[in-house]
């Protein structure tokens, strides 16, 4: 039983960091870590079963679709919101 809270928390904790660090990217004007997180690098992916992208988790977390959360993110304060909304544990930097 201990192991799943401490496994939930981690996953909690994984999650606002990852959230955070989402938006702290959207907000940047023109950097190459949000051309990397929002996937706009060139080239082919490979054939097969697709690996879970990045921005698949952000989706998932926050029930939208992705160009809706690049733009929730751009205001700081709407994607604060979101990050309490999608994980009642966010409480900005722990």
């Amino acid at each position: 039983m201990c192991k799943l809270k401490v496994d939930g928390e981690l996953l909690d904790r994984l999650k606002s960091l990852k959230l955070g660090f989402y938006g702290h990217t959207t907000r940047k004007y023109e950097s190459l870590e949000k051309e990397i997180v929002q996937g706009c690098v060139p080239g082919y992916r490979n054939r097969g079963r697709q690996r879970r992208r990045w921005t698949d988790d952000i989706a998932e977390w926050t029930g939208m679709k992705i160009n809706e959360v690049a733009t929730a993110a751009e205001d700081r304060d709407h994607w604060r919101g979101i990050l309490r909304d999608a994980n009642p544990f966010y409480g900005g930097r722990h």
